[in-house]
């Protein structure tokens, strides 16, 4: 048990990538693990030798999608919101900025794991301040902890798979937070270096509930100004706890939902960053800035570990039924969704293919997988017969308008078999009060998530998960999912992983359409941002590094 335990905390993204181990900084007495415990103390962040070339000053211009639902990352189910607010925000780990595989301090300098593996001891940094001046300590990373587990009546965490090991919290002093845990896990140091595992500010949320539109953290911007549907605007945190960091003097973030406006705002240099996402830039777009503008411009193709499925509300009829689910999951043509996205996708199952997902070859032998024959179309008429609806049935979908295009594909595919659905577009923060409500009959969502973690991808089909949204729940599925999460053995692990996936595909759970590619650009005068060496996206977005040479001023 002590050489795994010893090898998962210095393995990071599921066992694939190493982080930096080195002897750790001695924590307090009071504190102190077991001379046997694993010490790990990550690279220092400024430590890299790019630093000394960094220019200070300037304001990065960015542009986002849209106003989100809500600021608090430990309530929503998107992506966005971190990308809009996580340079405000700290994290007890980071993942590196310039390199994506290693884990690196940022709130926590090191951390121990006791040699049972069931307990995580974190040493925190002693200058840091909230934003309103307050000193950071480590009961605001219990009242976080807390929070996540317990959340207030009325809040949804939806992230909870990040602390579903932990069993409590204690702080033996003000920087020292030990974690104890239910069961080793393979996943939780990678977890908590999420961004969405942000520390939000105990003193905002004592007598409320959430964050909404409010913005107070650690990090290396603090807020200016939020003009809804127009910017965001941060300066630069001066008392920020790293040494030299941030670089620049603010970021403002340009609001601009209209694709054709996005691309023209980055193209003329209005704005030198995009958001990081598959809405952010056309496939055309991309191309065209790759073959006319590469001497001025970078666009990253990057694995987004982004999913684009179809929930279906398995709590209300007619998807309740698992024929009928089965009957609309054979007639989506797989192939056809990634040409709807003009090729900027590949086939997946629950999880992506690589280290955890499930083979082509074997995915290839699945109906809407291999492409819709007729055979297949006439089986799924057979399915909904069974059901009670030998001539299919009318039912609405809701959507956002950034994928209305995935939403119409479903539509034309559902068709064939006498499914008739009309689509309805909803502003974001209405579509997520109705997804957390189950208030809705079929939509297309495309999760996302920053880590190739089974822990992660598969909460989505596990009884209560943060973002199972369609309220899918298999016993089997839930025992399995409770075993991989504790087993340390990667082949052991992968084995019940791969089981996992071949029951939710059997039971068309939440139909798969496929595994989203991003492209990413941004003007090479924007230094210290590396997203092509990212794992995934919505990893890094604190900005800290980054850095404006000429041009870009």
């Amino acid at each position: 048990m002590e050489k795994l335990i010893a090898m998962a905390s210095c393995l990071v993204v599921s066992g694939l990538m190493t982080a930096s181990c080195a002897p750790a900084a001695a924590p307090p007495k009071a504190a102190a693990p077991s001379p046997k415990s694993t010490a790990v103390a990550p690279a220092s962040p400024s430590a890299s030798p790019r630093a000394a070339a960094a220019r200070p000053g300037g304001i990065l211009k960015h542009a986002a999608l849209q106003d989100e639902g809500t600021f608090d990352l430990h309530t929503t189910g998107r992506n966005l919101p971190g990308e809009q607010v996580g340079l405000a925000y700290s994290t007890l780990l980071q993942y590196d900025p310039e390199d994506g595989r290693r884990i690196i301090p940022d709130l926590a300098e090191s951390y121990q794991i006791s040699p049972d593996g069931k307990r995580v001891t974190f040493l925190l940094r002693k200058n840091i301040r909230w934003h309103d001046g307050r000193d950071f300590t480590a009961g605001d990373v219990k009242f976080n902890f807390d929070r996540w587990m317990k959340p207030p009546e009325g809040v949804t965490i939806t992230r909870k798979e990040i602390v579903a090991p932990v069993d409590r919290v204690e702080t033996p002093d003000a920087n020292t937070a030990e974690v104890y845990l239910k069961y080793p896990s393979p996943f939780f140091i990678s977890g908590i270096a999420l961004i969405s595992a942000i520390m939000l500010p105990p003193q905002y949320l004592k007598d409320r509930k959430t964050m909404e539109y409010n913005i107070l953290g650690t990090g290396p911007f603090k807020l200016k100004r939020y003009s809804r549907g127009a910017t965001i605007e941060y300066v630069k945190n001066e008392s920020y706890f790293i040494a030299g960091r941030p670089h620049l003097d603010g970021v403002t973030q340009y609001i601009i939902p209209d694709e054709a406006a996005r691309f023209a705002a980055f193209r003329t240099g209005q704005v030198r960053t995009m958001l990081f996402g598959s809405t952010n830039i056309s496939p055309s777009h991309a191309q065209f800035l790759r073959k006319e503008v590469s001497d001025k411009v970078n666009v990253a193709r990057v694995p987004g570990l982004t999913l684009g499925i179809v929930h279906m509300n398995v709590g209300l009829p007619p998807f309740n039924d698992i024929r009928v689910r089965q009957a609309a999951d054979m007639v989506l043509d797989r192939k056809k969704a990634i040409d709807v996205l003009e090729g900027r996708g590949e086939i997946t199952g629950p999880m992506v293919r690589g280290t955890w997902g499930l083979s082509e070859d074997e995915l290839m032998k699945r109906p809407g997988y291999r492409g819709v024959t007729a055979d297949d179309i006439e089986r799924a008429k057979a399915l909904l017969a069974d059901a009670g609806y030998p001539r299919g049935f009318q039912t609405e979908a809701i959507v956002q308008n950034a994928n209305t295009k995935e939403m119409v594909y479903v539509q034309d595919q559902l068709k064939a078999i006498g499914i008739d659905m009309s689509i309805k577009v909803v502003d974001v923060a209405t579509l997520e009060k109705r997804y957390v409500a189950r208030d809705f009959s079929i939509t297309f969502y495309g999760p996302g998530q920053p880590l190739d973690e089974p822990d992660l991808h598969l909460a989505y089909f596990v009884t209560g998960g943060g973002r199972n949204y369609s309220g899918f729940s298999d016993k089997l599925v839930d025992e399995w999912y409770r075993e991989q999460s504790r087993t340390m053995d990667m082949a052991k692990r992968k084995e019940i992983v791969f089981n996992i996936q071949r029951r939710i595909l059997d039971q068309a759970a939440i139909p798969i359409l496929l595994h989203r590619l991003y492209d990413v650009p941004y003007w090479k005068c924007v230094k210290g941002y590396y997203p092509e060496k990212q794992v995934g996206a919505f990893n890094n977005v604190k900005r800290q590094n980054i850095w404006l040479d000429e041009g870009c001023r």
